[in-house]
């Protein structure tokens, strides 16, 4: 049953878009954290292109960018150049963070034809659980629901012995999803953040899942050398983490589902409230012609 996925997700890359219906093609951009040279960007690019109901524009940075969350460039004038075809598709590259380059995508290489939707991936790593708060790929995907476009992220689970990750694979059931989100619009303000387990030949199907809060089991930063000057430089190691929690995306993704995660911008944590009750005790603020004088009459 399980070696049956890939195949049903072909056929369901197939059918999906007929039903969608005729017209013109969907048009998708594509942007990850990788880098725009990256084989996980191309794959996505190339399946998604396979498809002539959709149409793929390329927009990504020109280096390496993982970390990155949701950093933008904020200072001085930030460099797109025309890049070579990324998996057959037009390609521009962002000298920037993967945040940037999204921002970029939508408001100046395609403000005259603007995307109706962004992926962002595919990403060489995991980003479950509070990955994503660190991701780049996620945060690429998040600033592009704050420019008032849908958004979904894809990373793929690494396999530490596996030199070269199976992206195309991994496509392949980004696709499903792909189609899936185009037939039932994301709400506004909503992103998703699909993980595909390193077993690619044997995932166990889709699981809707919850945003996992464990800690990775190991953090640890090395010192590796000391420069003549004083200066110590360490090497940061960790573990990722795991979770015994049958709910939560990472539980899911170790059990070899494709988790997806619904992630919203409004990040306020409703249930803190009633715990929060002492602010409307704290007194008045006071008034800031009475503060500065004060501060002068201070020793």
């Amino acid at each position: 049953m399980r070696c049956r996925v890939l195949a049903i997700a072909l056929l369901l890359s197939v059918l999906l878009p007929a039903a969608v219906g005729a017209g013109e093609p969907f048009h998708v951009m594509i942007v990850n954290d990788d880098g725009i040279d990256e084989p996980g960007i191309a794959a996505l690019a190339a399946e998604i292109a396979s498809d002539p109901s959709y149409r793929v524009t390329v927009v990504a940075p020109a280096s390496h960018q993982s970390g990155k969350s949701q950093a933008v460039v904020t200072h001085g004038p930030i460099a797109v150049r025309e890049h070579a075809p990324v998996g057959g598709c037009a390609a521009w590259s962002v000298d920037g963070t993967p945040a940037t380059a999204a921002r970029m995508g939508i408001g100046a290489v395609l403000a005259d034809d603007p995307p109706s939707l962004v992926l962002s991936g595919i990403n060489w790593g995991e980003n479950d659980g509070i990955l994503a708060w660190y991701s780049g790929t996620v945060g690429a995907a998040r600033e592009s629901v704050v420019a008032g476009v849908p958004a979904v992220a894809f990373s793929l689970e690494l396999d530490w012995s596996d030199p070269k990750p199976d992206f195309a694979a991994a496509a392949v059931l980004a696709k499903v999803v792909v189609d899936a989100v185009r037939e039932h619009p994301l709400p506004p303000g909503v992103l998703l953040n699909v993980n595909v387990p390193k077993d690619t030949a044997h995932v166990r199907g889709f699981r809707l899942a919850r945003m996992s809060t464990a800690r990775s089991e190991q953090t640890e930063f090395v010192l590796v050398r000391t420069g003549e000057d004083g200066t110590a430089y360490y090497q940061p190691k960790w573990r990722p983490a795991q979770s015994e929690d049958r709910g939560t995306d990472t539980w899911a993704l170790d059990a070899g589902y494709v988790t997806i995660v619904p992630l919203g911008l409004d990040q306020t944590e409703l249930s803190a409230f009633p715990l929060l009750g002492w602010v409307a005790g704290l007194p008045n603020v006071p008034r800031p012609d009475a503060a500065r004088a004060r501060a002068a009459a201070a020793p």
